[in-house]
């Protein structure tokens, strides 16, 4: 005859999984009664809040969508001597942007000008 033990931590969580199926089966069973006390404001409701949902999703597509736009405008610089975009770590201010066009009129390339500024990414 093999010997039973059983070990109370597996007594334990035998009775912490039987809760967990019951309360499991009282919430399905909960929700099937509403959902049959309630069959018919849920065919009306049911559109409109799948409507809803997807608008929602809809404009936080769009506001990403912008956001990364306004990120590659920001974020990039184009160089037309090489046909590269040079990427900076944040966006240029005014005062930059002047010496850029100053020290390009004098001949110095892009690309050193940025690393120099310590703008590159």
């Amino acid at each position: 005859m093999e010997n039973n033990i059983i070990d109370l931590e597996e007594l334990e969580k035998a009775r912490k999984k039987a809760a967990r199926r019951e309360w499991f089966e009282e919430k399905k069973r909960k929700a099937v009664t509403f959902v049959e006390e309630h069959k018919e404001a849920i065919v009306v409701l049911a559109p409109v809040v799948i409507g809803g949902c997807a608008k929602l999703v809809q404009l936080g597509l769009k506001t990403y969508n912008l956001g990364k736009q306004e990120d590659l405008k920001n974020l990039y610089v184009y160089d037309r001597s090489l046909g590269h975009y040079w990427k900076l770590r944040r966006e240029l201010d005014n005062s930059e942007w002047v010496e850029i066009e100053q020290r390009r009129k004098n001949g110095e390339k892009l690309g050193d000008i940025l690393n120099e500024l310590n703008v590159l990414a």
